[in-house]
């Protein structure tokens, strides 16, 4: 026990900050519905908009019966809130086993006398633990609102929906961890997996949703939560159980820095002779991982076009619900401004990697002016910074040529090549801005870097929302994108672009003199 309280000790900062951050975001939303769609006209207005091919690959099929508040509440937040939770889950069991075996701290813990079976058994209660946690605090803070529709039922299945997800991810990166001999190797693999997962389950959700059943996002759109209560789709997640044995058995099987798959990395020693390499061979496995993933993310979203052209004619009352907005452009736009989104975290973790650097101590050795050749504070920032945002620009230009790729064969699709083109031009500016605040939090301080991604949650959530709720525009101010044009709507801002992309570079060039002068921790 004493172990697992070290762990608990170490982690309660940053699983406080995600637990607050992710939970938050469930329990403001109930409140917003019932104020925005207090009758059954408008519940069912939204119903209408969001029952298509491109809403349900988003967010999932519309469950059966009356699209009550909490039944709306259920259906348009479960899908992302699983993608957030799997993805904190990744990272708190990523750096609990292998980041920690990659530094070295796990030797140290076993010779200090602490055993094999003491470490594997507290790293799973730790993140049985945390998800516990969320659990509680969301089936309790729902429970307080006074809103007829979310029943103590459907509350305790949201709930455990989500703790059950996120701790099926905390373990499969724990198997990862066993059998990768890197912790970038274990988060790249965890996150083609929880990434894999979404964009099988859009795809199939919105073609045949009897081929989603494989998904474990499928098994929470399945339990209806707020409708019919389905617990049954609860039990694939008995899959934990297994995953629990098999870390254990690994675990316990292998020795300390070996692993099971070993990827060969002696022949790149020598190719080393500058920071900017040394950088991309730490971050390469993270780098294509998010590029393949996107591009694969346009690819499945391109595939449904044609289904949204057949459901303009046929759908009037969809068309009504939007009013002169054509549904089809409506939601390919609204498409590009979450995959901008999505592409911008690649670049905020590339730039959030100098400061794990930092933490380490290693900065000081690379500035160190006992070294042959002195490597700057002003180069390495500059090094994350770079390869932050060509990831992230990369990334975003390559879900755009995905959904291209698949809607060429879709016939009068309204949006053309030029459209995609103008909308990568248009929405890169919005990514090199995100990618500035995150360089200069980072450069200010290690602690505040946390708020960048408190700032790229309250866009997702402000441009997301703002179009099915339709919350205040003062609300959406704060975000790039509402200074950028509506593409394929409106002709693309040049002077908009050139501001907000502008601003991202100032952002970063002030990041990098003040990081370039503060004292690393």
């Amino acid at each position: 026990m004493t172990y697992f309280n070290m762990l608990m000790k170490n982690l309660r900062v940053k699983s406080a900050l995600w637990i607050i951050a992710l939970c938050g975001l469930s329990l403001a939303v109930p409140p917003v519905f019932e104020g925005l769609y207090s009758t059954s006209a408008e519940r069912e207005g939204m119903k209408v908009t969001v029952d298509n091919p491109a809403m349900i690959a988003l967010i999932g099929p519309v469950p059966g019966g009356e699209y009550t508040t909490a039944v709306m509440f259920g259906h348009q937040m479960l899908m992302f809130m699983a993608l957030f939770h799997g993805l904190f889950n990744l990272i708190i069991a990523n750096g609990l086993a292998q980041k920690a075996e990659d530094a070295g701290l796990t030797e140290y813990i076993l010779s200090a006398g602490v055993g094999r079976k003491t470490i594997v058994t507290a790293q799973l209660m730790n993140g049985a633990v945390i998800n516990l946690l969320v659990f509680v605090i969301l089936a309790g803070g729902l429970s307080l609102y006074n809103i007829d529709s979310l029943s103590l039922y459907g509350n305790f299945y949201y709930a455990l929906g989500l703790a059950l997800f996120g701790f099926l991810f905390f373990v499969i990166t724990l198997v990862f961890g066993n059998l990768f001999d890197s912790g970038d190797l274990t988060f790249g693999m965890s996150l083609a997996l929880l990434l894999g997962f979404y964009l099988y389950r859009a795809v199939t959700d919105a073609l045949d949703t009897t081929y989603s059943v494989i998904s474990p996002y499928h098994w929470l759109s399945r339990i209806e939560v707020y409708g019919s209560n389905s617990g049954i789709w609860l039990l694939p997640f008995a899959v934990i159980l297994i995953l629990i044995v098999l870390s254990w058995v690994l675990f316990l099987k292998r020795d300390i820095g070996d692993s099971y798959i070993k990827i060969n990395k002696e022949k790149n020693i020598r190719k080393i002779s500058s920071y900017p390499k040394l950088a991309f061979l730490n971050m390469r496995v993270m780098i294509f991982s998010w590029l393949a993933g996107l591009f694969a993310a346009g690819l499945s979203y391109g595939s449904i076009f044609g289904d949204l052209e057949s459901l303009i004619g046929d759908n009037d009352m969809l068309r009504e619900a939007l009013g002169d907005n054509n549904p089809a452009v409506f939601f390919i736009g609204m498409l590009m401004v979450i995959s901008a989104l999505i592409s911008a975290v690649p670049a905020m973790m590339i730039n959030g990697r100098i400061l794990t650097e930092e933490k380490k101590g290693r900065l000081e050795v690379m500035n160190a002016g006992t070294l042959n050749r002195k490597v700057s504070r002003g180069t390495i920032f500059t090094t994350h910074y770079l390869y932050g945002v060509g990831t992230g620009v990369l990334s975003f230009l390559l879900t755009i040529a995905g959904m291209y790729l698949a809607s060429i064969n879709v016939a009068d699709l309204s949006v053309s090549l030029k459209d995609f083109g103008l909308a990568a031009v248009n929405y890169c500016a919005g990514i090199i801005f995100i990618a500035g605040i995150s360089a200069l939090f980072a450069g200010i301080s290690r602690k505040l870097h946390t708020a960048a991604w408190i700032y790229i949650a309250y866009i997702f959530f402000a441009n997301y929302f703002g179009v099915l709720i339709n919350i205040d525009e003062v609300y959406l101010m704060l975000s790039p994108f509402y200074y950028l044009s509506n593409i394929p709507y409106e002709s693309v801002n040049i002077s908009a672009v050139l501001i907000i992309a502008g601003l991202g570079i100032l952002f970063a060039a002030i990041g990098t003199a003040v990081f370039r002068r503060r004292n690393l921790l």
